[in-house]
């Protein structure tokens, strides 16, 4: 599994206007593309999920912002089979960050990305979880089979948020792992599976890799980071998890190159060369005007002056 969270494209509102905001957008794109598609081709991966933020401004954009950022999550992600990828919508897609999410951007949401809260893939169940509409869809699904793992696929992370939500959709799925995104780091948290206490707090450093059994009385929740390096985070990757039909799961983060450092470089090197530039042309200006003080003085001496 290939696990995607936060890319939040930027959209067209709170990035700058004319043509530093459009720099912006194209180079965070650009950023996001190339890495998905390495990343992509690294893992051929039998299932990708996005574990939601897909927009920076979707839960305030119009129909045809929203049409137009689309455009670009396709055209960014063009590796993926969308009837087949597992999403979940975050509080920038929706809204729920401060204030509840509005049921028009929900509806929009689901209009244009499957709605399906449960998806059965192998020996592997997924559950849909919507921490910020409180969704009790998750009810719908039906009794764990005894050689089925399940899945809890979240934007934000469960076992953190003390909450009558969590308190119960744990004890009503009973999840064997909990993916979720939102906090924008790196983090693996064990709990009680029967009721989400968690029992193993997260090291205070991003982890990059970890494996373990599945249990039939633990949960094991992932927080990804996130993948775009314009949400003020030094440590950016790509989620990647494989799980063996026997429960052996293994997990590791696709660490990103800094972005920042490169344009610093880039812009280093461009204040050199244009430091270089003028030197050059301040040296080549003084051998000019030296030349030129000694051609019209030779000029001068040459000239025949006639007295009247």
């Amino acid at each position: 599994m290939l696990i995607v969270g936060d890319p939040q494209l930027i959209g067209n509102q709170y990035a700058p206007s004319g043509i530093l905001g459009f720099i912006f957008r194209w180079d965070a794109d650009r950023y996001i593309r190339k890495t998905f598609a390495l990343a992509y081709n690294y893992v051929n991966p039998d299932l990708i999920i996005f574990l939601g933020d897909l927009f920076d401004e979707g839960e305030i954009a119009s129909d045809a912002d929203f049409i137009l950022y689309l455009k670009r999550f396709k055209h960014i992600f063009q590796e993926v089979d969308f009837d087949k990828a597992l999403i979940v919508p975050g509080d920038n897609d929706i809204g729920g960050e401060g204030h509840p999410p509005l049921p028009d951007m929900v509806k929009r949401f689901n209009k244009y990305f499957k709605p399906d809260s449960f998806i059965q893939y192998s020996f592997l169940e997924f559950v849909k979880a919507n921490y910020m509409t409180h969704s009790n869809q998750y009810e719908k699904t039906p009794n764990i089979s005894q050689s089925a793992f399940r899945i809890i696929l979240s934007h934000i992370p469960l076992t953190p948020s003390y909450s009558s939500f969590v308190n119960r959709i744990i004890p009503f799925v009973l999840p064997h792992i909990i993916l979720s995104a939102h906090d924008h780091k790196s983090q693996h948290i064990v709990a009680e599976r029967k009721s989400g206490i968690i029992i193993q707090k997260p090291s205070t450093t991003d982890f990059t890799s970890s494996s373990f059994n599945i249990s039939e009385d633990t949960i094991h929740e992932i927080i990804v980071p996130t993948c775009s390096y314009r949400m003020g985070t030094l440590k950016m990757g790509y989620g990647v998890m494989e799980i063996s039909k026997f429960g052996e799961a293994s997990y590791v983060v696709l660490s990103l190159p800094s972005r920042f450092r490169q344009l610093f470089i880039l812009l280093a090197l461009a204040v050199l060369m244009l430091i270089y530039s003028l030197s050059y042309f301040s040296r080549h200006c003084h051998v000019l005007n030296r030349a030129f003080i000694f051609f019209n003085r030779n000029q001068h001496k040459n000239y025949v002056y006639l007295n009247p």
